[in-house]
């Protein structure tokens, strides 16, 4: 499971991405829950393009723990708006992550 975050205002922005996994190997008591950090992205966003209103190309640096970690690292997230369904692919410390949102909204 993965939360994201993130806002622009024009000239600058945050992003925040904790991907969350099972502690309890999969078939085993507990494995629904998601209580694993295994990588959290925070950073601050220095760019956004616009495609129209199909995407927003979000572009800046960012500190990484778990997968990936390091400080400074460069990261790239294009997003689809809209409610469940929209789409968020991060890339960030030679890794990509390609997530689909389930509840909320991204608008711009």
């Amino acid at each position: 499971m993965t939360k994201v975050a993130f806002h622009w205002d024009g000239a600058a922005g945050r992003f925040e991405c904790l991907a969350l996994a099972p502690r309890a190997k999969a078939g085993s008591p507990g494995s629904g829950t998601f209580d694993t950090n295994v990588m959290y992205v925070t950073g601050e966003i220095t760019s956004v393009e616009f495609d129209g209103h199909q995407r927003a190309v979000l572009k800046g640096s960012a500190t990484v723990t778990g997968l990936g970690a390091g400080s400074n690292r460069p990261f790239t997230a294009v997003v689809t708006p809209g409610g469940p369904g929209a789409t968020l692919v991060l890339d960030v410390s030679n890794l990509t992550f390609r997530e689909t949102l389930l509840q909320g909204r991204f608008r711009f």
